[in-house]
């Protein structure tokens, strides 16, 4: 594939191919609490801490915490991370696991607690605001089977008796963890799908209390257990530095200008998927999301890479990289059957969002601070775009220097783009405040 950009783009696909996925983190204690489905391995971010080993880093920033991969691994080597996550889930998740007080001796008391608290409880009222939540009598599809839903109420019932906070946010991520392997569904690329032969399969409340119980005691307790004495050592504690709040406003009031020496972050790719969405089910479950006014609302406070949200807004980024694409896409859209009106909108605005994030980015960083920015070029209407390109174009008019673009690894195309648009690049930014 010719690459006509004006940045220098070097192949990291042998050093990066392997990393680049959080695939990697599924069997590392404390990461792997929660089957995290995007972002990067912990290598990736040890390898970027090993190239700049001669800086002086003493504070990074993440704009895009995910499960606190970023957050984590620094806390580990004793560096300072501001780390930012609009998805309640996600915070806690990565608040859970930046937790240093956890005792082998509290965790095993409060999951006694739960067995017991749970054994009391008799049938529980299944009645949803979501009504697809439960199975039911009036339904043709439902998330959970009647006996599931008993087990999960009761298990959640009796994980908020927890007096203690950290184990009460404990032990509702390691409920989240089982809830869609028990449910009827399963998670298909942009969105959530019901299992093949989903109606044929049927668990027991006792088999999804043996699951919780499995993940407590084969990774939860013996994870705190093994790391006790690094927990007991570490010098930086990045929890109270983790904020629920949408990181292209909230940078600005959270983090000091000046003060950041490195960002390591993957943003949301402009795939239209709305990472909402790929969660809904523990959102819904374990109360983060109440009813679909609180759905939505998350949704706007999300990055603009979704059509889930018809984007009213008007605002434009003055970059000649991006009009010329937005002219191509706007000029192939009318040879194609539309499937969603806001596709084109949402292109432009998720680089007007960009924007937002690197301005905000440059203003926190000291001179000589550097940024890791794993982003993936896109496809619509037969057009790519390129993402990485236009990204370092933004990056380079607010005031960074693009050292260059690491080639990652390439991803599919979807089936209607494939003919033309093979595979796509995704790919590492280096910039530099100078």
């Amino acid at each position: 594939m010719k690459n006509a950009s004006k940045y220098i783009y070097k192949d990291y696909t042998e050093t990066y191919g392997r990393i680049m996925q959080f695939n990697k983190n599924k069997q590392e204690p404390i990461h792997r609490w929660y089957p995290f489905v995007e972002g990067y391995s912990k290598e990736f971010i040890q390898s970027i801490i090993t190239e700049n080993k001669d800086k002086n880093i003493n504070c990074c920033l993440e704009p895009f915490s995910g499960s606190g991969t970023t957050a984590l691994e620094l806390q580990n080597l004793g560096i300072k991370c501001y780390s930012f996550e609009v998805n309640p889930l996600m915070y806690l998740i990565g608040k859970v696991k930046l937790e240093t007080e956890y005792t082998y001796e509290r965790t095993l008391y409060w999951f006694n607690d739960i067995k017991e608290t749970r054994s009391r409880l008799s049938d529980i009222d299944l009645n949803s605001v979501f009504p697809t939540l439960y199975q039911s009598e009036n339904r043709k599809k439902w998330n959970y089977d009647e006996s599931v839903g008993q087990a999960v109420k009761k298990l959640d019932i009796s994980i908020n008796t927890i007096t203690e906070k950290i184990y009460k946010d404990l032990f509702t991520i390691a409920l989240a963890a089982i809830l869609l392997d028990v449910s009827n569904l399963y998670r298909n690329g942009k969105c959530l799908s019901y299992k093949k032969n989903w109606t044929e399969t049927t668990l027991s409340e006792a088999d999804v209390f043996e699951k919780f119980d499995n993940k407590v005691l084969t990774e939860l307790l013996e994870d705190i257990k093994n790391s006790s004495n690094m927990r007991t050592n570490i010098s930086q504690s990045n929890k109270e530095y983790l904020f629920n709040s949408d990181s292209r406003y909230a940078i600005n009031t959270q983090v000091p200008d000046n003060s950041v020496d490195l960002v390591i972050t993957s943003p949301p790719y402009l795939n239209s998927r709305d990472y909402t969405d790929t969660y809904m089910l523990e959102l819904k479950t374990l109360g983060f999301t109440k009813d679909n006014a609180q759905i939505k609302n998350l949704r706007e406070q999300t990055f603009r890479s979704h059509v889930q949200i018809h984007w009213q807004d008007k605002a434009n980024v003055e970059n000649n990289l991006l009009k010329s694409t937005l002219r191509k896409l706007n000029n192939s859209a009318k040879d194609f059957e539309v499937w969603n009106p806001s596709i084109i909108d949402m292109v432009r605005l998720y680089f007007v969002d960009m924007e937002t994030l690197f301005n905000e980015i440059y203003k926190k960083m000291r001179k000589g601070g550097k940024v890791y920015f794993n982003v993936s070029n896109s496809a619509y209407f037969n057009v790519q775009i390129n993402t990485l390109d236009i990204c370092a174009s933004i990056a380079e008019e607010i005031g960074f220097s693009v050292n260059e673009i690491r080639k990652a690894r390439y991803l599919k195309t979807s089936p209607q783009q494939k003919a033309v648009v093979d595979k796509l690049l995704e790919g590492v930014i280096v910039l530099e405040k100078k």
